[in-house]
Order: structure tokens, then C-alpha cells, then sequence
């Protein structure tokens, strides 16, 4: 059965000459035919929507759906129309919802309204009681809408929803039930590339101060970014669990930043080092010692590659565990916290922001750290440390760059004829 045949002939007419335009006459007609046709056609395709949703609206008030021997005009769609259950559902709302909207959807079969800016205000105003009141609110937002973007004429549809809608009355010996936040964060991946799955459901309130937190860290892409967005979003949840763990307010913590503990030979951390002396002054005592292949592991198995191991110690509380076989511990080297906070507060007095050239990261978003790796030797002091924030951090380990004090105050160094990386994470802000 022909499912157009109950369409004039011009319709076919327009279908086939739109198929007989093959995609090398489109090319040749040029970009700004293109666009012109596609909104032409994304304003004919939504007039249609208003003539469907109008007819399934009738349909559904004589109860069609009983006659065609279906239980609900949802499942006749599900049924004849082939329609996923969500789709169903959506078209059948808004067909009732828009039996008591007729301004909304003349203006929607005049072409005036998108069917998106029609789902907001069908949403928001079918629920007004006070006809009078609902006849006033789809003139008004009839008229407003095409001036508004999107966004802002779903917070002005919500608005008039507030004021028109009256509150529901809660029986005051019935306690609301709270929406529970919940997150999961679990390790998955292979042994040579681990990562963790992020899941969860958050609060309204919860949400937005996740979104809040996330969106100051990613700050503005600079020119010439390619990372996605969702790739920013990554960065950023880093950058601010990077702020939580270097605050003084988790409690278990005592303000220890990162609060990570890496087992590693010293070598894993030392540019220049002999063999630690334990793997040689032990004779057969130590002949069973397990030496993991990776430079550094953190306590959950993680296996860091050098450069990441050292990058992570310039301001943590570091371990070196060594074993007899896998469970017998010979030796637990120091732990120590590498920046006091007196030390770290001069340091913030004297670079105000990342070193980096062109970063101006404020000093909440940076690491301390050492000009001279203190696994070589250097100094906890002023004169051996710097301010680097994560994304600058990361490129001195990795690139090959160097921090040289100078006159008393850091500055970074490319290796020969290596332009300074892009800096696309954090760009400098006017």
C-alpha cells in the first residue's frame, strides 16, 4: 500500500524532483544554494509536523486507535507507524498538549515556529487551567518567540508556567523523597592502558556546581584547539581534583597533595642514578626481590611511564617499597611532603601565576616544582622551585623543556630549536 496516497500529486512531484538533483548538480549550485534549500526544506518538513500532529490529535480524541483494533493511539504508532516507544510517546503528548494550544499550532503550520520552539511552549503553557489565561500566554509567546533564541524562550515559557500554574498541595505528613546522588568510578582497561569509567546521576543542585567547577577550568578554547569538547570536560574534572586534593578541607587528608603514593625503585624517579643500594648490598637476603617492569606503580596497580612518576612526586608524599618476592616488604624509603605551606606561599609571592611564557594560570591551578628533581638532589627551598599549572607541568616532563633560575626568578627553556608548545588548555586571559 502506498503510504502518499492519500497526498496531493504535487507532493510526489516535489519528492521526485528533489531526488532527480544529484549530488554533483548540488555541488555546482553552490553553498548558498544549499543552505537556502535545506532551510526551505526544514521549514516545509516542520509545517508538515503541525498537519500531522493535528490529525493525530483528532484521531486520538474520537478514540481511532480502537477502531484499527489497537489498545491506545501510542500503540497504533508503535504498531503501524513502526515508531520507537519514546517517539510514540513524545508525538502523542504533543498532539494532546496542542489541541489546547490552537494559536501555537496555526503559527507552527504558517511556518512562523520550529517544532522545537513548539515543544517548549506546548510543554509549559498546555498545563494552564485558566483558559483566558493560556489564550493570553500563547499570543504573547506566539509573538516573542521568532525574536528569542532557544534557551531564552524556554526560560520565558517557564516563567509564565510559574506564575499561571498554581503549586501542587503537599500533605505535610508525607516527606518529599530526596533525589540520591550516586557516582561510580571503576577501573577498567588493559595492563598497558588502564583507565577508569565515570558514572552517575547527580542533583539538580549537585549538577550545577559540577558544571560550574568544570567550565572555570576549561576556560575559553584558545585558537587552533583540537581537542573535543567532552575531551575538555576530561581535562577539566582533573584540574579541579587537582585544586580539591591541594586545599586544606578534606578531612582525611590533612591537605597532603595529591595524596598519592607511588611504589618505584628511586631509579623510576632519577635521571642519573646508580642501582640503589639495596639491590646490591643484600647479597642472597635480597635475591628474591620482585622489580616490577614499570617505572612506578601507584598502590591500585596503575603503571606510570618515568616522566609521569616524576611529575607527580614534585609535590607529593612519595614512597619507594622494595619486596622479598610480592608480599614480604625489606624496606619502606622515606615519605615525605616536598613544599610546606610557608615555603609554597614565598614561591606564590615571587611568581604570582604558571611560569610558563604566555600562561598566567593563577597560583590555586599550579604545582610546585623542582628546578632540580629532588630524586637528583635538588633543594626543598625557594630557590629551586616554581609554579607550573598541569598542563605546563605535564609538557616540562614530557618535551624536554627545562626551568633555569635566573636573577633569582624561574624561567623556561626550549631545547634548541623547539618553537614553545601551543597552549591550548589554559590561554592567557585578558
Amino acid at each position: 500500500m502506498d503510504p502518499l496516497r492519500t497526498l496531493p500529486g504535487c507532493a510526489r512531484e516535489l519528492l521526485t524532483a528533489l531526488g532527480d538533483e544529484g549530488d554533483g548538480a548540488l555541488l555546482d549550485a553552490g553553498v548558498g544554494y544549499l543552505a537556502e534549500q535545506f532551510l526551505a526544506l526544514e521549514r516545509l518538513s516542520e509545517m508538515l509536523d503541525a498537519q500531522k500532529l493535528r490529525r493525530l490529535a483528532v484521531f486520538d480524541r474520537v478514540g481511532g486507535a480502537t477502531a484499527v483494533r489497537c489498545r491506545s493511539t501510542k500503540g497504533f504508532l508503535r504498531t503501524h507507524a513502526q515508531m520507537g516507544q519514546g517517539h510514540a510517546n513524545r508525538l502523542v503528548n504533543l498532539a494532546r498538549d496542542l489541541d489546547k494550544l490552537p494559536t501555537v499550532r496555526q503559527a507552527q503550520a504558517e511556518g512562523a515556529l520550529s517544532t522545537d520552539q513548539v515543544e517548549i511552549l506546548a510543554k509549559e503553557l498546555a498545563p494552564i487551567e485558566d483558559t483566558a489565561a493560556r489564550c493570553a500566554a500563547e499570543v504573547l509567546m506566539v509573538e516573542q518567540t521568532p525574536k528569542l533564541h532557544l534557551a531564552h524562550v524556554r526560560q520565558a515559557a517557564k516563567q509564565i508556567h510559574a506564575h499561571l500554574v498554581p503549586e501542587r498541595d503537599v500533605d505535610a505528613a508525607v516527606v518529599p523523597a530526596v533525589f540520591q546522588s550516586w557516582v561510580k568510578l571503576s577501573a577498567t582497561g588493559t595492563s598497558d592502558r588502564p583507565f577508569w569509567v565515570l558514572s552517575g546521576e547527580l542533583s539538580p543542585v549537585a549538577g550545577e556546581k559540577l558544571r560550574v567547577a568544570l567550565e572555570a577550568a576549561m576556560g575559553t578554547p584558545a585558537e587552533g584547539e583540537t581537542r573535543t569538547h567532552s575531551e575538555r570536560m576530561g581535562d577539566a574534572l582533573e584540574a579541579v581534583t587537582d585544586l580539591a586534593l591541594g586545599s586544606d578541607k578534606l578531612p582525611t587528608t590533612g591537605g597532603q597533595r595529591p595524596h598519592l603514593t607511588l611504589i618505584a625503585d628511586l631509579d623510576a624517579l632519577r635521571t642519573t642514578c646508580p642501582t640503589h643500594p639495596a639491590l646490591t648490598d643484600g647479597g642472597d637476603e635480597l635475591s628474591g626481590l620482585l622489580r616490577p617492569k614499570a617505572a612506578a606503580t601507584t598502590t591500585r596497580g596503575y603503571q606510570l611511564p618515568g616522566w609521569q612518576a616524576r611529575k607527580e612526586s614534585c609535590d607529593c608524599q612519595l614512597r619507594v617499597i622494595l619486596t622479598r618476592g610480592q608480599d614480604k616488604p625489606v624496606s619502606i624509603g622515606r615519605a615525605t611532603r616536598t613544599v610546606p605551606a610557608h615555603l609554597r606561599d614565598a614561591v606564590i609571592a615571587r611568581d604570582r601565576h604558571c611560569v610558563w611564557p604566555g600562561c598566567d594560570r593563577p597560583p590555586t591551578w599550579c604545582e610546585a616544582h623542582h628546578v632540580v628533581h629532588w630524586a637528583d638532589g635538588g633543594e626543598t627551598s625557594l630557590g629551586n622551585l616554581a609554579l607550573l599549572c598541569n598542563e605546563h607541568h605535564t609538557d616540562l616532563h614530557q618535551t624536554g623543556w627545562e626551568l633555569e633560575i635566573r636573577n633569582g626568578r624561574p624561567h623556561a627553556v626550549p631545547p634548541p630549536d623547539t618553537p614553545p608548545p601551543p597552549n591550548t588548555r589554559y590561554p592567557q586571559r585578558n
